[in-house]
Order: C-alpha cells, then sequence, then structure tokens
C-alpha cells in the first residue's frame, strides 16, 4: 500500500467550504483507492506550489493560442536526450517521433506499477504508465535499430530482467512471476504478436479483452507457469514492436469492435525507406554519447518511489477543452477507424505526460514532484498529435476506406 499525501495550506478553507472541494476530495479518495492507494494526512504545499495559477503554468505568449502551439515552446525531451535523438534520427532519414515512441514505451516499462496521473480529479479520470507504439515500415528501413538504440541500455543493466520478446502466452507467465513490476515486450515481430492476442485467437475475443484490460492497468487473470490462472493487480506492460505494411494491413482489415480497441490501444509511426544513411557516430552528441545517458536515467526511473500524480489545476482546466475539441474533431470523422484512433489521443496523452514527467525527473536526478505541470501536458498533447498524422497516412496506405457510419466514440474515458 502507498500513502498519499494531499495538499493543504490556503486552499484548506475553500475546499472546506465549497461542496466542489469535497467533492473533488472524495472522487480523488475513490479514484486512489481502485489501485490499491490509501490517502492520508496533510502537508503544507511546497514553495512555488504548482496548483497555484502562476505566470509559468499559464504564460500569456501562448494563453490565447491552440492548445497544440504551446507545447511549442518547451523542447519535447531533455536536452542531453532531444539533441543526440534528432542527430541520429536526421542521419538516418527516420522521422524523430520513432525514436521519440520507442524511449517513452522503455520508460514506461521501467516507472512503478502502482504510478498513476490524476489528469480529472472531479470525474476521477486517471492514467497508468503503459505505452503501446508500433513501427510500421518494409525491411531495410532501419526500424530494429531505433528500437535497439534506444532499448540497448535496458538490456545491458544485468540486474533488471524486464525486457522480453516472447509471444503472448510466454509474457503472461512473465507477469504471472513478478506482479509486482512492470516490463518492456520488445516485437521484432509484431504482427505474429498481435495475431496472438487477436479477436480471432480464440473464437470469442477473451484473449483479447484480457489484453485490453493489461492496457488499461487494470487487474486480469492471466495464465501462471503451471498451466493455473494468476490474478495481477495492477499489471504493467509496455509495449514496442515494428511490423511491415502488408501484415499491418491484413490484420486490421477487419471490422469488428475488439480489432478497432487494438489499433486504439496502440500509437503508430510510419518509417520509409532510407537512401544512403549516415552512421558515423559523433564524437560526442552520437549514440555512444546517448547510450551513456540513457543507461544512467533508466536506472533512477527504475529506483524512482511509485507515486500518485495529479496534473495542476490549470492543466485539469487545458485538459477539459482539449477533450471537447476531440469530441467535436470525432462527430466531424467519417472513417470509423480514425474516430476510433482520434477517441483515444486524449488517453494517450495522458500516459505521455505521465512518462515525460518522470522522464524529467530522473533527467536531473530528482524525485518527481506530485503535481504534473500544464507545460508537461502541453508537450504530450503535441506529440500525440504528431502521432494522430502518422496513423491516419498508415491508414490511408492500408486502402482501407474505412466504414462510415453515424455514431461516433467521443473522448477516451
Amino acid at each position: 500500500m502507498i500513502t498519499v499525501a494531499a495538499f493543504a495550506g490556503d486552499a484548506v478553507t475553500r475546499l472546506i467550504c465549497s461542496c466542489f472541494g469535497l467533492i473533488y476530495m472524495w472522487e480523488l479518495e475513490h479514484s486512489l483507492r481502485q489501485h490499491g492507494i490509501e490517502m492520508g494526512g496533510w502537508v503544507l504545499p511546497p514553495p512555488g506550489d504548482p496548483w497555484c495559477d502562476s505566470v509559468d503554468e499559464c504564460d500569456e505568449e501562448y494563453a490565447g493560442a491552440p492548445i497544440e502551439d504551446r507545447g511549442a515552446a518547451h523542447a519535447f525531451l531533455p536536452y542531453d536526450l532531444e539533441v543526440p535523438i534528432e542527430r541520429i534520427a536526421e542521419n538516418m532519414w527516420h522521422p524523430v517521433e520513432a525514436y521519440q515512441l520507442t524511449l517513452l514505451c522503455a520508460v514506461a516499462s521501467l516507472i512503478p506499477n502502482q504510478t498513476r496521473l490524476v489528469v480529472d480529479s472531479f470525474l476521477g479520470t486517471d492514467a497508468p504508465p503503459i505505452l503501446w507504439g508500433g513501427l510500421v515500415g518494409e525491411p531495410g528501413c532501419g526500424m530494429p535499430r531505433i528500437i535497439r538504440i534506444l532499448t540497448q541500455p535496458l538490456a545491458d543493466l544485468r540486474a533488471v530482467k524486464g525486457i522480453f520478446s516472447q509471444q503472448p502466452d510466454a509474457v503472461e507467465r512473465i507477469l504471472s512471476q513478478q506482479p509486482d513490476r512492470g516490463f518492456l515486450v520488445e516485437q521484432n515481430d509484431l504482427a505474429s504478436f498481435l495475431w496472438g492476442i487477436g479477436p480471432g485467437r480464440d473464437g470469442r475475443g477473451s484473449k483479447c479483452i484480457q489484453w485490453l484490460k493489461l492496457h488499461n492497468g487494470d487487474g486480469a487473470m492471466v495464465r501462471g507457469e503451471t498451466g493455473g490462472c494468476v490474478f495481477v493487480q495492477p499489471p504493467s506492460v509496455s509495449i514496442i514492436g515494428r511490423i511491415r505494411p502488408s501484415a499491418f494491413r491484413s490484420f486490421f482489415q477487419g471490422d469488428d469492435l475488439l480489432t478497432d480497441e487494438l489499433w486504439k490501444s496502440f500509437v503508430w509511426v510510419r518509417v520509409h525507406p532510407i537512401s544512403e544513411p549516415n552512421t558515423r557516430d559523433d564524437s560526442f552528441f552520437g549514440p555512444s554519447y546517448l547510450y551513456r545517458m540513457l543507461k544512467e536515467t533508466y536506472i533512477r526511473i527504475r529506483s524512482s518511489p511509485p507515486t500518485q500524480h495529479v496534473l495542476s489545476r490549470v492543466g485539469q482546466r487545458y485538459w477539459r477543452e482539449w477533450c471537447r475539441e476531440v469530441r467535436e474533431t470525432v462527430t466531424r470523422e467519417a472513417d470509423r477507424r480514425i474516430r476510433f484512433s482520434l477517441s483515444g489521443m486524449p488517453e494517450q496523452a495522458a500516459r505521455v505526460a505521465l512518462v515525460l514527467h518522470r522522464l524529467d525527473a530522473a533527467y536531473v536526478d530528482q524525485q518527481p514532484d506530485i503535481v504534473v505541470s500544464a507545460s508537461t501536458l502541453f508537450r504530450a498533447i503535441g506529440f500525440v498529435r504528431r502521432l494522430q498524422e502518422h496513423a491516419v497516412r498508415i491508414h490511408e496506405e492500408a486502402g482501407r476506406p474505412g466504414v462510415h457510419e453515424s455514431e461516433s466514440n467521443g473522448c477516451s474515458r
């Protein structure tokens, strides 16, 4: 069990006197208990409490700009990670999002599995540190190198047994043996893995439903080493893998709901064939430098404590505003598959914001703050929007027109 301290101070009077404050505390406590976390005690807020409407939280330079533009004022990753990743991507003619996504999946697998980010205190909406990513491209695109550069430091940590390439049944057995730890599933053949958890696996979709629960961070029954079922709560399994466009098209040609849910659970990056790649190792910002920085950062993240984070008040206001924008976009979209991926954007952004927050803290070797700033949310939203552009491109290339329906799926849970 983890104990989470709630903030008090100048806001105490407002919380006691305001029914909204009481509703917030009840909803937050209810959300924490769902993950086995008890709320207890009151502590004074630290100096510069990010719950206040501070200038750096609502900078007037971009306060009236579209949400995605606000994140442009901030670098997406810490400097010593951003620069080498951008240089490597540029030299290899790769989209930088492929490297960024792989990094975030690796980081998510190291965050303690009880960690959560509450993005809407009134509704009790929270997000786990779980990311599923897929790189779509033909052989020869350099996708194995992308994954290797970002996951090799993790694999080389001898004390860390947290990176696997097995198929679903084998992953479940590993999960049953270490239910209190997150890990990364690295798939060279993501298509085979998808067929293993797809709705057609057992004819009833039970395996697919089970893995969708794992993606949600909910408790799930998994097959143990002896063949019996083991209940895992809360699980944390992140995935990064590569898949050929033809295999992608073959799996996602189905029109059933579970296939749509799997499509929405992943975030995708299109990687095109490269011409004349530059694989030189720059003396300072090359792969060897990135390797050293990643290894130090991965160690710090893995040793950080589980925490129930809360998005700042300003961040929550913008979160609800963005959810409304997404719902409006979904209602205007005619293609059902695109509607599904659009409706999953808020959930994906919340997860990315949580992972970025933990990565930022580990980079400067500090314990992560309980409160996640609005600027971190803006960075996450900008990244997820770029990934959505990749998803639309991949869907169009798959040649599937989509089913035109009047109903829409709204904002994510």
